[in-house]
């Protein structure tokens, strides 16, 4: 039995550095407007590793002029990005709005992130990016085609095989939404 003690306490010094470099970590909102494919693509992405990490945190304020916003950084204040493009005879409006971690534990030690799309002035997605503490919910991946009016929305629960959530403004009069930690394309209430 003292031999196992000392092996393991040997072992600590080693063990240590693969121990502490295993959740470096930091994500960001990748938001890129590719007007020759006619869509605009809003993503998630994660990066791991000091070196990675600590590039992405030390030039923050660079990579955001290309699309990159960071979503970490404890303490931070939130951020509110909108971006208006205009493509293919219409006008797309998309608001994020990004609040860094504001504590621990109970979905304080992750960001929350929101979208908005507006398609030619209608409201037609509203939900999260990124990983939703409050509904168990990654959406990982966003898609508004412009020239085909429809947005795709790329999201997973428990398992990742849940289905693309899809919106087609021209044919119909709705809106993705999260509802009951689900995400749903339902009707626009009409204003009385």
């Amino acid at each position: 039995m003292k031999n196992i003690k000392i092996a393991c306490l040997l072992l600590v010094p080693f063990l240590y550095p693969a121990i502490s470099q295993a959740d470096y970590f930091t994500k960001y909102i990748w938001y890129r407007a590719e007007h020759e494919f006619s869509r605009i693509v809003i993503t998630e992405e994660t990066i791991r590793g000091h070196r990675g990490v600590d590039q992405f945190v030390a030039k923050a304020k660079e990579y955001k002029k290309v699309g990159k916003y960071h979503t970490y950084g404890h303490g931070k204040p939130q951020k509110k990005i909108t971006k208006v493009e205009k493509m293919d005879g219409h006008e797309i409006k998309t608001e994020l709005l990004i609040k860094p971690p504001s504590g621990n534990g109970q979905g304080g030690a992750v960001p929350w992130c929101s979208i908005r799309v507006f398609f030619d002035g209608e409201l037609k997605l509203e939900c999260p990016i990124g990983y939703s503490y409050e509904h168990s919910m990654t959406v990982a991946k966003i898609i508004i085609h412009a020239d085909d009016a429809a947005a795709e929305v790329i999201h997973y629960n428990d398992t990742p095989s849940s289905e693309p959530v899809f919106n087609f403004f021209d044919t119909s009069k709705e809106i993705i939404v999260i509802e009951k930690n689900k995400l749903i394309s339902k009707p626009i209430k009409k204003n009385k």
